[in-house]
């Protein structure tokens, strides 16, 4: 049981002093002693510290020295000064110099310290899963754009691997978020949340490159229209639109605009575009969407503002999609890379332009019904 308790260091050149926090916190930490803080630093490189809390006034160095170290060589370790001085000048060295997470007032009230430390290990453990989360992430990633070339097997086993601890983690965080305090703790889940939902959509690309991609595959078109492919798009990426203030325009013609293909298929490749748009879009700014019919063929054209491009990569998006190039380049992102996989299932094309204001046009060129 004691391997489960949060491993606590409590620094302080008074024995009595460090007697009594262990006496106090044994039920509830797994607490590691010193009255030295050259040894706390000894301690720190052979044993996993969650949180440390250092004294201010010892011989050796102050507190706030002692935390600046820790912040330089294991700033994921919660960090809190102990002391009875509550000078202003006190509490601003320690908060820029030392980088605290907290100030703990002697005599302190163990209630108040037990909570505090508490937390701060809830921050620790979701700091350090989300960046194995993320790590975890641009591993598969540069695993799939070293691929030589794509095999359907080897991406619907990363998607079948990545798929159960993904569940096991979004149940974890909806448990967090209904019963956390604080804004701090509160920040770092959302941001937890955003990089397992980021791991989900990658989990489902891969996976539709798996079935697009598999030998004998073959699309089960159905009668769908332009207009349910875009509402759909954007109801799945409204949320994310409304975070950054980014307004989102339709314009669809009055004609059916009817084709035949996969609706859900469709729709998957209009919200990537929708993605890609975003990151090119400033906040407050707009993204427009513009269906039409055009000889023969359904246009389904998505505009976005124009922020973060350069010649080079104008050129290299209007080589990469154009009318006749069907070659995948995963360096663009897999979202567009499945979508001109989905355009090329339905005997259709992905192609970008660029405006006359520098803006961006992604555009979905599929045959009419």
């Amino acid at each position: 049981m004691d391997q489960e308790k949060p491993v606590v260091l409590y620094v302080d050149d008074v024995p009595v002093n460090l007697m009594l926090f262990k006496e106090t916190f044994k039920k509830d930490f797994d607490i590691t002693l010193t009255e030295f803080p050259r040894e706390a630093l000894k301690i720190l490189e052979e044993k996993e510290i969650q949180v440390i809390v250092s004294d201010q006034r010892m011989p050796e160095m102050t507190g706030i020295e002692l935390l600046e170290i820790v912040a330089e060589k294991y700033p994921d370790i919660r960090r809190y000064l102990l002391t009875a001085f509550t000078e202003a000048e006190t509490v601003i060295d320690a908060v820029n110099v030392g980088r605290v997470h907290g100030y703990i007032k002697k005599p302190f009230q163990s209630d108040e310290v037990r909570a505090t430390i508490m937390n701060s290990v809830e921050v620790f453990h979701l700091k350090k899963k989300n960046q194995q989360i993320l790590e975890e992430l641009e591993k598969m990633n540069a695993e799939l754009l070293n691929m030589d070339g794509l095999k359907s097997e080897i991406i619907n086993s990363i998607s079948n691997e990545i798929t159960p601890p993904l569940n096991r983690m979004m149940g974890t965080l909806h448990l967090l978020k209904s019963k956390i305090e604080g804004d701090e703790l509160t920040e770092v889940v959302n941001i937890l949340d955003k990089s397992v939902f980021k791991l989900e959509q990658f989990s489902m690309l891969a996976q539709q490159i798996s079935i697009l991609k598999s030998p004998g595959f073959s699309l089960e078109k159905q009668p769908i229209s332009i207009q349910e492919v875009i509402q759909y798009s954007t109801i799945e990426t409204s949320e994310e639109l409304k975070e950054l203030d980014i307004k989102l325009n339709i314009h669809v013609g009055t004609d059916a605009h009817q084709l035949k293909g996969d609706s859900d298929l469709l729709v998957s490749c209009l919200v990537n575009l929708i993605h890609f748009a975003k990151e090119h879009t400033p906040e407050n700014g707009e993204i427009t969407i513009t269906s039409s019919n055009l000889n023969g063929t359904m246009e389904c054209l998505v505009e976005d503002g124009g922020n973060n491009y350069s010649e080079t990569l104008f050129s290299i998006l209007i080589d990469q999609f154009s009318s006749n190039n069907f070659s995948l380049n995963l360096t663009m992102g897999i979202g567009l890379a499945v979508s001109q996989i989905i355009m090329e299932a339905h005997d259709g094309s992905l192609i970008f332009e660029k405006s006359k204001e520098g803006k961006g046009k992604m555009k979905m060129v599929l045959p009419n019904e």
